[in-house]
């Protein structure tokens, strides 16, 4: 009976650590808006990033992701949104319209975390954290300012 404990105890942790180790998803940034707007900007159809983030977007930073912004550094806790919608011109101007999809960061544990929640859902997810470790950090990894792309200012 002895020896059998010894093989139960270390699979029953092998499975509790599996089943901790999935990535958490990252929660809805409610009220992101009232954050600080970093810049807005139009991917157009002649840019090369068109086809993934073609349209108008914004780009909102919590308080300590601002810290981040002024510093070239961010702490644990910051969260950057990426706002992204249609394009609608009318009137010899361009207009926000249906939102494709915001795109987000979180600073965790020295690490960034991405995700993506599809339209105006506030649960549906195009990208979940998983996905975004092979989709979003390889790229991310290649700025120079803490895998941060977004300029803060003129």
């Amino acid at each position: 009976m002895t020896k059998l404990k010894f093989l139960i105890l270390p699979a029953a942790l092998m499975l509790v650590g599996a089943a901790t180790g999935a990535a958490e998803e990252i929660p809805f940034p409610d009220g992101y808006r009232g954050w600080t707007h970093i810049r807005s900007a139009v991917v157009g159809p002649t840019s090369g990033a068109f086809k993934r983030f073609g349209g108008m977007h914004s780009i909102y930073a919590n308080p300590a992701a601002m810290d981040g912004y002024r510093s070239g550094h961010f702490p644990d806790g910051s969260v950057i949104v990426f706002d992204n919608h249609e394009t609608l011109a009318a009137q010899g101007a361009e207009f926000p319209g249906r939102r494709r999809f915001i795109d987000l960061m979180v600073k965790t544990d020295g690490s960034w975390r991405f995700g993506e929640f599809a339209g105006d859902s506030r649960s549906e997810r195009n990208v979940t954290v998983a996905q975004g470790e092979t989709q979003c950090a390889a790229c991310h990894a290649q700025s120079p300012t803490d895998h941060v792309y977004s300029r803060y200012g003129p």
